[in-house]
């Protein structure tokens, strides 16, 4: 298998022709996909879960939640979350807000199963970290809520969309 700085590489040192060709190999073997979204022309390493160029998922829709466990959190709590992650980065002030928050797995006993401290914010394509300490917050104690509601499994991150 090729690794995906040798694959950059070998689109990069090719003329128009070759790129098209190498991507097309890439695609058909599995090591890159193609974004969906029509108006987007981004090739996509096989590891990204969302299109680096505008964000959408593999099918081209648009992000969206991500609920683990075996069984979905009640409306109300996950309503909850989401108004209580929106106001927390609007009483930050921060800008631009982002499009989605993912609380990446960490596997704690006696507490939800999700970081508090190394959040993952979404903006479109792109993705950063986002450090802030949440403990100690409403964020936590629904996080908390909605781990006993689902049961989440082994490595299953949580991700919520925000309104704008």
């Amino acid at each position: 298998m090729v690794p995906p700085s040798e694959l950059a590489l070998l689109i990069e040192h090719s003329d128009a022709a070759g790129r098209e060709a190498i991507r097309a190999a890439a695609v058909a073997a599995g090591l890159m996909w193609r974004c969906r979204n029509s108006t987007c022309p981004t090739y996509n390493q096989r590891t990204d879960e969302l299109c680096g160029g505008c964000g959408r998922d593999r099918d081209g829709r648009p992000l969206s939640d991500v609920q683990p466990g075996l069984y979905a959190a009640p409306d109300e709590l996950w309503e909850q979350l989401r108004n209580e992650v929106f106001n927390h980065f609007c009483q930050n002030e921060f800008a631009p807000l982002p499009d989605a928050v993912t609380f990446p797995w960490v596997s704690r006993q006696d507490t939800a199963p999700w970081s508090l401290t190394e959040l993952v914010i979404h903006y479109g394509g792109f993705k950063r970290e986002y450090l802030d300490d949440l403990s100690g917050t409403w964020i936590e104690e629904l996080l908390e809520e909605i781990a006993l509601a689902v049961e989440p499994g082994y490595l299953e991150h949580l991700r919520i969309t925000l309104p704008h």
